[in-house]
């Protein structure tokens, strides 16, 4: 994994604009810039009703997917809009395969765009699901 320093801040300068800076993001391996653009309080949606709730835990579920190469070129939006009302956004992306993904985005005191709230994106991804505690390793 690389980082990168945020030179304008994390997150976008427009809604629309997030979905085209996760794509070069995971192209890049760049965890830091892609953990910047979802807010610190943001929550995504995993597999099986869980969800990664703050920073540190997108951080984990986003790393595990990377890993895992579960956010390969079919997952890479072919077509994104948003849907502003004030401070807020409604984004959608749809991918090669038909796919739809929504999410919500902020405007931050500093102007940039970040991701709130993502139910999909991950939501399918079993490698980004934490471990579970005391569970016995199978050989």
């Amino acid at each position: 994994m690389t980082t990168t320093a945020h030179p304008t801040g994390p997150g976008a300068d427009a809604p629309e604009a997030l979905e085209p800076a996760l794509a070069a993001c995971v192209a890049a391996g760049d965890l830091d810039a892609l953990v910047g653009l979802y807010a610190a309080d943001a929550v995504v949606s995993l597999p099986r009703g869980r969800e990664a709730a703050g920073s540190d835990a997108i951080r984990a579920a986003f790393a595990a997917a990377l890993a895992a190469g579960a956010l390969g070129d079919e997952d890479t939006a072919v077509g994104s809009r948003a849907v502003v009302s004030g401070d807020l956004a409604m984004t959608t992306s749809t991918t090669a395969d038909g796919r739809v993904r929504t999410q919500v985005a902020r405007r931050s005191a500093d102007g940039r765009w970040v991701w709130v709230r993502d139910g999909s994106r991950l939501r399918e991804v079993e490698a980004c699901l934490p471990a579970l505690r005391g569970a016995l390793a199978v050989a």
